[in-house]
């Protein structure tokens, strides 16, 4: 039988083993006054202490739960709340076991034994109440079930830090093969050839400022392509002037049939995103855009807020004399999906069509500012 899914994620593993030492060494501690006592510890109390540890042990995925729901609560008092209380209730059950353990073996192996009397003031002794032991009972657990709980949030403290290292590694190797993919798919001798033949041809037929304009676009598009940036996220503003670049160069190549628009809603601009990650939708909306050849078509990006916390890149391909290409390039967002994947986990997607009736390509993302930035201007 296996055990339940949240109890074989590597944190909850983690917290369980530091629980089972707490407790295996909390039976010597309790014990230890007995070590000086005149008369030693009968061998049924060892047995009750070992059973009242078990008992705390098989308490312990209580507050590991409930640590676990409480981190997924907004808010830093709900939190505390929730925590807190699980410790108390698990604290107080934990003391009415130990108190029945006690009593149980305490009339097996010594019937006729008295426990702790109460003496008035007139001399009447009275047998401690239940709740007496219990409250003692409940002070010493409640401290003890207190430090394996926050064992257990650093545990699993621990866990996230470790796994926001392998994600953050993981997503710079991410942008790293991106930048290497693209910039082996932008500066290869076809894309080279293709750009400076349509510079050689401007200038031939004496369009010296539109060979002008895409040779300084070709620069700025290598510029931000080989730039120092070895982040895996980009200021939106940086990522949308080589997506800018590279679409104008297209126009140009084009002479005509493409005419592409890059607009972004303001105060986005400092808006962090992974590097590379619009160029595969820009580069796919080129080839719906040009096909057929000699149709005329605009190519739209957009970027907008939605909400407070999020981020939408839209890019639309549309043919502007309403023709239709007879076979559409189909559409591939698997890598941009991998990357998001890698950098947001399922917080981010991209969804899209490429069919006759256009190409369109919608990339949700969170909202996250360049508070570097930010921060300079102030």
């Amino acid at each position: 039988m296996r055990a339940p899914k949240a109890f074989r994620e590597p944190d909850i593993k983690q917290a369980l083993l530091i629980a089972v030492g707490v407790w295996a060494a909390a039976v010597p501690v309790f014990m230890a006054p007995t070590f000086v006592a005149p008369q030693p510890a009968p061998a049924w109390s060892w047995l009750a202490m070992g059973l009242v540890a078990l008992a705390g042990l098989l308490l312990t995925p209580v507050l590991l739960v409930a640590v676990r729901v409480a981190d997924r609560w907004t808010g830093q008092a709900p939190r505390l709340v929730l925590i807190v209380a699980t410790v108390v209730v698990v604290a107080l059950i934990h003391s009415v076991i130990d108190t029945a353990v006690h009593d149980i073996l305490l009339s097996w192996f010594h019937p006729d034994a008295r426990r702790t009397v109460f003496v008035s003031d007139e001399g009447r002794a009275t047998p401690a109440p239940m709740h007496y032991y219990v409250l003692m009972n409940f002070i010493i657990l409640l401290w003890v079930h207190a430090g394996v709980t926050a064992l257990g949030v650093l545990s699993r403290f621990n866990m996230k830090m470790r796994r926001q290292e392998v994600a953050t590694a993981e997503a710079r190797a991410a942008a790293n093969h991106a930048r290497l993919t693209t910039l082996r798919l932008q500066l290869s001798p076809h894309f080279m050839f293709n750009t400076l033949n349509a510079i050689s041809s401007l200038i031939l037929v004496n369009r010296n400022a539109d060979a002008e304009r895409m040779l300084t676009r070709l620069s700025d598009f290598l510029r931000a392509s080989l730039g120092p940036e070895e982040a895996e996220l980009v200021p939106l503003a940086s990522e949308l002037s080589a997506v800018s670049a590279y679409l104008d160069i297209e126009s140009l190549r084009y002479d005509g049939q493409l005419n592409a628009e890059v607009v972004s809603e303001e105060g986005l601009q400092e808006a962090r995103v992974p590097t590379f990650i619009l160029q595969p939708l820009a580069e796919q909306a080129v080839a719906h855009a040009v096909s057929p050849p000699q149709r005329r078509a605009t190519i739209r990006l957009q970027a907008s807020g939605e909400g407070a916390d999020r981020l939408v890149v839209t890019i639309r391909a549309l043919a502007a004399d309403g023709s239709v290409p007879s076979s559409p390039p189909p559409l591939d967002l698997t890598a941009v999906r991998s990357r998001l994947a890698v950098v947001y986990g399922g917080n981010a997607g991209v969804e899209g069509t490429s069919d006759a009736g256009g190409f369109t390509a919608i990339a949700r993302l969170p909202l996250k500012r360049d508070d570097r930035n930010r921060e300079g201007v102030q």
